[in-house]
């Protein structure tokens, strides 16, 4: 099933230079053990931009669980993006847990019946479509997304748990009093500042940090 650019098969992307990736173009296994498993999205941290193999917080976290886990973190994904790529699992087996590391609020996607973007807000063409966006709009734009993940997390059995990747947003949630059982409110980047890391991709003890994190809220 396919309308416009969102389908119930998974999406391929061309293999990003310099990294390990599967034939659609993520940095994970191959697909097709769909036993047992885990669906992780995020974007650019969760990918593990700037790490070596076997340091990103997926492949540290699948080396202390019984569970395989299935890295679909994309760099410049949006909230939007995430849940585009999660509808695109829709005809394999359900996973066991599906993992949300959702990136900053004010990223959206652009698309006309062309071709579909991302706006990250960091100098591409379509940032002038976010200068209006309030906090409030972000937030509302977020839960919206959350929405259509428990959704589909309810229809596949799959459990669901939603972790944020700037301390900012994870801030907003807490401050509109917007959060969930299933949400863990120390963000990615706490981890890496709670380290001294203050760079913008995080590093490898950000990464062991937090997939400690993650064991212990979802494991």
């Amino acid at each position: 099933m396919q309308y416009g650019f969102y389908s119930d098969a998974i999406i391929s992307f061309g293999p990003l230079k310099g990294y390990n990736c599967n034939a659609h173009g993520y940095r994970t296994h191959e697909f097709g053990d769909w036993k047992n498993y885990c669906l992780v999205f995020g974007e650019s941290n969760t990918f593990g931009e700037t790490l070596d193999d076997g340091q990103t917080f997926c492949e540290q976290l699948e080396r202390q669980v019984h569970h395989k886990i299935y890295n679909i973190g994309h760099p410049g994904a949006s909230p939007e993006e995430c849940v585009r790529l999660l509808y695109s699992f829709g005809q394999v087996p359900a996973p066991q847990k599906v993992i949300m590391v959702w990136p900053n609020f004010i990223r959206r996607n652009y698309q006309d019946l062309q071709s579909i973007s991302r706006i990250t807000g960091a100098e591409d063409k379509h940032t002038r479509l976010l200068v209006h966006n309030t906090d409030e709009m972000n937030v509302a734009h977020f839960l919206q997304q959350v929405f259509f993940v428990q959704q589909w997390c309810e229809w596949k059995g799959s459990e669901c748990y939603h972790f944020i990747t700037n301390e900012y947003d994870c801030d907003l949630l807490k401050q509109h009093h917007k959060t969930f059982e299933n949400m863990c409110l120390h963000s990615f980047e706490n981890h890496a500042r709670d380290l001294g890391d203050y760079g913008g991709h995080f590093g490898r003890g950000a990464h062991k940090a937090f997939a400690q994190s993650v064991k212990s809220f979802c494991f």
